[in-house]
């Protein structure tokens, strides 16, 4: 019996230091001494050229589908490339690109004359008929004694303001090509103007200015909104919200696309000085219209300022919202004799537009009228009624008579 308990004793000593070495050999293999295994080939890594930034489109994509704000659908509801290559598309951009100066006159402190600098930024557009022309801010050049411009090369040259428009803030400027050295027509490029261009929320902008008078430098961002209204006593206007910088003295430059092409006219004096990150510009498809009006017509003089002979009211937001009227000028009574009451303009029409330029109060309307001279044809968009809805768009041209007869709120 004895014999027998040390037998099986034996037996289990011998199966549990088995377990115990068996268990020490597998965790040495494990921890101590690894096996080497073949690692799977690495996917190979897309060479990257330094200066360019990749982004994986469709990540992008449900990365801003996250938020609850904004919905991103489909490709084209947003501009997302594979490259974005911010270098290029400066080099594209800057021959087109001026710094503006302006002399100009005020009173200091103590009522006297004094002559003072101020600078901003301006895009070069076109060359035809021997000058050059130039887009700017109203506000930079207003009251100007003298202008210059200063083109990609360094060079600076005498400019001529050729018309402006205060609502939209814009301004043309010329330069004659005769005076411009070989050099700087060799280094300048007219800019392409998006026209027709659609700008969503969320796609990059490039600010390109003047920024602070320091010379022409780049900023960029994304666009935040696409129709902030800016509205003033006399003006509403629909902007373009970036967080691309906008500076004093970007004011007058482009904002630009992946593309290179202008979609906006910067105007820091829209920018709220309360508020960072937001930056505003009037949008290409807004300014192109005003573009070439100014180019185009000359500067009337006082006196010579073009009526049409109307009384009118601005649609309220109650009416476009209770009545569903369309935004714009009603007119309310057409005086005989008028320039009005010699076209096919009716009582109870809404006027939305002034030679394809939208205009949402009387103050626009009269500024657009009055900007052209009497015995000018004007082609204006209206609203008509039919039925109690305001569901025909017209096309009324008229032939603006002098000031005797007003143009006028009643």
């Amino acid at each position: 019996m004895k014999f027998m308990r040390k037998m099986l004793s034996g037996i289990l000593f011998l199966a549990l230091a088995g377990g115990v070495f068996y268990g020490v050999l597998r965790l040495s293999d494990r921890y101590l001494f690894p096996k080497s295994e073949t690692p799977a080939p690495a996917p190979k890594a897309e060479a990257q050229q330094e200066g360019k930034t990749r982004v994986n489109k469709q990540k992008l994509i449900d990365d801003l589908n996250k938020g609850d704000l904004l919905q991103y659908t489909s490709e084209s509801s947003v501009q997302v490339l594979n490259e974005i290559d911010i270098e290029s598309i400066a080099e594209k951009v800057l021959p087109s690109m001026v710094s503006v100066e302006c002399t100009v006159i005020g009173q200091n402190y103590f009522g006297q004359v004094v002559e003072g600098q101020s600078a901003g930024s301006g895009i070069y557009f076109e060359s035809k008929e021997g000058l050059l022309y130039l887009v700017t801010n109203h506000h930079v050049v207003e009251g100007s004694r003298e202008i210059k411009v200063v083109f990609a090369d360094g060079e600076s040259y005498p400019a001529t303001l050729k018309n402006s428009d205060e609502l939209y803030d814009l301004a043309i400027l010329t330069v004659k090509r005769s005076d411009l050295k070989q050099s700087t027509l060799d280094s300048i490029v007219p800019a392409t103007l998006a026209e027709s261009k659609e700008v969503h929320v969320g796609e990059m902008a490039i600010a390109v200015g003047n920024a602070l008078g320091y010379g022409t430098s780049v900023t960029v961002g994304y666009i935040g909104a696409t129709n902030h209204r800016y509205s003033t006593d006399t003006a509403s206007i629909s902007l373009i919200q970036t967080d691309a910088a906008i500076n004093p003295g970007n004011s007058g430059g482009a904002l630009v696309n992946i593309e290179g092409e202008v979609i906006g006219i910067n105007s820091s004096k829209l920018a709220s000085t309360d508020v960072e990150g937001m930056g505003f510009a009037i949008p290409a498809t807004t300014a192109i219209p005003i573009i070439r009006e100014l180019q185009e017509k000359e500067k009337v003089k006082a006196g010579e300022e073009g009526f049409l002979g109307v009384y009118i009211s601005t649609v309220t937001e109650e009416q476009i919202t209770s009545l569903e009227w369309p935004a714009g000028i009603y007119i309310k009574e057409i005086i005989e004799g008028g320039a009005a009451s010699e076209s096919d303009l009716q009582p109870g029409d809404i006027i939305t537009e002034v030679n394809g330029v939208p205009v949402v109060n009387s103050e626009q309307l009269q500024s657009r009228i009055s900007s052209y001279r009497y015995g000018t044809t004007v082609t204006l968009t209206v609203k008509r009624i039919d039925k109690g809805v305001y569901d025909e768009t017209v096309t009324v041209e008229v032939t603006l008579k002098e000031k005797s007869l007003p143009v006028t709120d009643e």
